[in-house]
């Protein structure tokens, strides 16, 4: 099977579209990154295939809209696309490419997560995690997932974990991962977050002897980066402190994280980052900062359900200290994995095989 990738280059897209395709063995992959003239032609041609998505539209025309919309590297990438067996893409900039271009190979169109305005109904396949259940009832393309596809999985984590303690010289003790967003419509991390967040993560590892290593997103409010690096990065106890698009020594610096520790705390505000956490196979701890609103996100309802299913804990700042000593000095097992990854290649393929 040979798949083509979109991407729109943000990470917390194109991360579950290499999730899916890294779990689909004897699988060729394409990657094409999606570049646009210009926002609004992006947003022009997004409508358009809300309207016209579901028809058949002459392959000139096709190619006038692509031409017209992305950049000339970008168009004559396309251009070189053939022998291809599904089209995958996540995030909504990517959507209506995505749906043009298997028209023109007439090929699978797949989707996670619900591009908007594209929909899912022209697709031929939707991966669609909890919180867009609601606005797909009675579609039968829908891949229903608790959270998001990644390339997060136990066995890798575990596979990676004895070369990275000894490639890092790390002393044999608890580890903790504290995995920072940023700020949405819903909710922020002040800077008051930020000095309650440091005093618990020093107090506590002074405490259990643990060590706690960081890595901020480029959602992160700059002072909050700033105070919890002045605060942490220069202790003992804290052996990697990462920001994005900071030279490191690691390939993946944000997976060595999760490789290393024995329990990961993740800011609520950053939906992917909590899947990849609960895809671990870790202790996982949500964390809920400041709300800018009294609106409880949609992503709650899933954060809920994931506790009741031992996926993940949930708590705020003040009950976060005796959370991680539950969490570190409990015989409980690790909690119990999301499987989203495996459930959409398997729906990839059950699509494959009555096509």
């Amino acid at each position: 099977m040979k798949v083509v990738i979109l991407s729109d280059n943000k990470p917390g897209h194109y991360k579950q579209s290499l999730g899916i395709v890294e779990k689909m063995p004897k699988c060729q992959m394409e990657w094409l990154e999606i570049q646009f003239r210009a926002k609004w032609r992006d947003n022009l041609l997004r409508i358009f295939m809300s309207i016209f998505g579901g028809m058949t539209l002459p392959t000139t025309l096709i190619r006038t809209l692509l031409q017209w919309s992305l950049t000339a590297s970008t168009y004559n990438a396309i251009q070189n696309v053939q022998d291809v067996d599904v089209v995958l893409s996540t995030g909504s900039s990517v959507a209506a490419v995505n749906l043009l271009l298997g028209k023109t190979l007439n090929t699978r169109t797949v989707t996670c997560r619900r591009p908007s305005p594209v929909g899912i109904r022209h697709f031929d396949l939707a991966i669609l995690p909890m919180l867009s259940w609601e606005k797909a009832k009675g579609r039968d393309n829908v891949c229903k997932t608790i959270g998001v596809p990644n390339p997060i999985a136990p066995d890798t984590l575990n596979t990676l974990r004895t070369q990275l303690l000894q490639k890092l010289n790390l002393s044999d003790c608890p580890r903790i991962g504290l995995l920072v967003g940023g700020t949405d419509q819903h909710e922020t991390i002040t800077i008051d977050d930020a000095k309650h967040l440091s005093k618990i993560c020093w107090t506590v590892a002074e405490k259990m002897n643990a060590q706690i290593s960081v890595t901020t997103s480029r959602r992160t409010p700059s002072d909050v980066t700033k105070h919890l690096k002045s605060q942490l990065e220069h202790l003992d106890l804290c052996p990697m402190f990462i920001e994005p698009d900071t030279s490191s020594e690691l390939d993946d610096p944000y997976q060595a994280i999760l490789v290393l520790s024995d329990l990961l705390i993740v800011t609520a505000d950053s939906f992917s980052m909590v899947c990849e956490a609960a895809s671990s196979g870790r202790k996982v701890i949500v964390l809920s900062l400041s709300r800018k609103s009294h609106r409880q996100p949609k992503r709650y309802k899933v954060y809920e359900y994931m506790e009741q299913h031992s996926i993940v804990k949930r708590c705020t700042l003040n009950g976060l200290s005796q959370q991680i000593d539950e969490a570190l000095t409990s015989g409980c097992d690790a909690n119990t994995p999301l499987r989203d990854t495996e459930k959409a290649v398997d729906a990839i393929r059950t699509l494959m095989e009555g096509n």
